[in-house]
């Protein structure tokens, strides 16, 4: 198995944050805002402090263009969702029994398509070996 560091802890703001700048791909505090501070009835000031945390959580990373700084995601929706269950996996010492358990419990949400897609996934890693 891969290590990583431990994923931070994220508050629900900075994954409405994280979720529109992967969908934007990237973004200044301004469009952030627009996206996500209006929408919850935020200031700026709270989306531009949310975006600096993730930023030193080394989720974003961003790049000065004129005066004001452009953020991108640092990691995958993916990566990150996948390095936060292999943290609570960790967390609980859990044994390949546990694990397997869990992951079949958290299945009983998706839909069809997702079920399939799943299969297909693993099918495709046991040929892979």
């Amino acid at each position: 198995m891969t290590t990583h560091p431990p994923s931070p802890l994220l508050g629900e703001l900075e994954v409405q944050v994280l979720e529109s700048l992967w969908q934007c791909r990237e973004a200044s505090v301004k469009v952030v805002f627009e996206h996500v501070g209006l929408v919850r009835g935020v200031s700026r000031n709270t989306i531009q402090s949310t975006l600096d945390r993730l930023y030193r959580k080394a989720l974003l990373s961003r790049s000065k263009q004129g005066r004001e700084f452009i953020y991108k995601p640092a990691i995958s929706r993916e990566t990150l969702m996948a390095n936060l269950i292999n943290d609570v996996f960790g967390r609980f010492n859990s044994d390949s029994q546990s694990s397997v358990a869990a992951i079949l419990h958290a299945t009983e949400t998706l839909d069809e398509p997702s079920l399939d897609a799943l299969e297909l996934e693993i099918k495709r890693r046991k040929a892979k070996g």
